[in-house]
C-alpha cells in the first residue's frame, strides 16, 4: 500500500437525514438531508436539503459563517454506520442544486 504524502488530505463525503426543531412533535414530521464534503479534517462544501424550502448549499471560504465549524473528528461521522457516501452520489445532489462556479479543492497548505 503507497504511503499518502503529507499534502494528501483525504476527501470524504456524508448524508445524514435530519428533522426541523420545530416539527418533531408534529404529525407530519418532513425529513431533510444534510450532505457535507470533508477535505481532510475540515469541511469544504455543506448542503441542507429541506422538503419544502430552497436548497441551501455553503461552500468553505464564501460561507464560512454559516457552516459547520466542528473538525471531521469532532463531528463524529467517520463513525456513524450508514452515514458515508460515494464522491459521485455528493457530486450528484450538488449539481443538481448549486448553481454557483465549480468547486476547485484548496491547495495544500506548505
Amino acid at each position: 500500500k503507497k504511503k499518502k504524502g503529507a499534502d494528501e488530505r483525504p476527501q470524504r463525503f456524508y448524508r445524514i437525514p435530519f428533522i426541523r426543531p420545530g416539527d418533531k412533535d408534529s404529525p407530519f414530521k418532513k425529513k431533510g438531508w444534510w450532505f457535507a464534503h470533508f477535505d481532510g479534517q475540515w469541511i469544504a462544501r455543506q448542503m441542507e436539503l429541506h422538503p419544502d424550502k430552497d436548497p441551501v448549499c455553503l461552500v468553505a471560504g464564501k460561507d464560512d459563517m454559516e457552516m459547520c465549524e466542528l473538525s471531521l473528528e469532532e463531528t463524529g461521522l467517520s463513525r456513524k454506520r450508514g452515514a458515508e457516501i460515494l464522491p459521485r452520489e455528493f457530486e450528484d445532489e450538488w449539481s443538481k442544486h448549486y448553481k454557483g462556479p465549480e468547486y476547485v479543492r484548496a491547495a495544500p497548505k506548505k
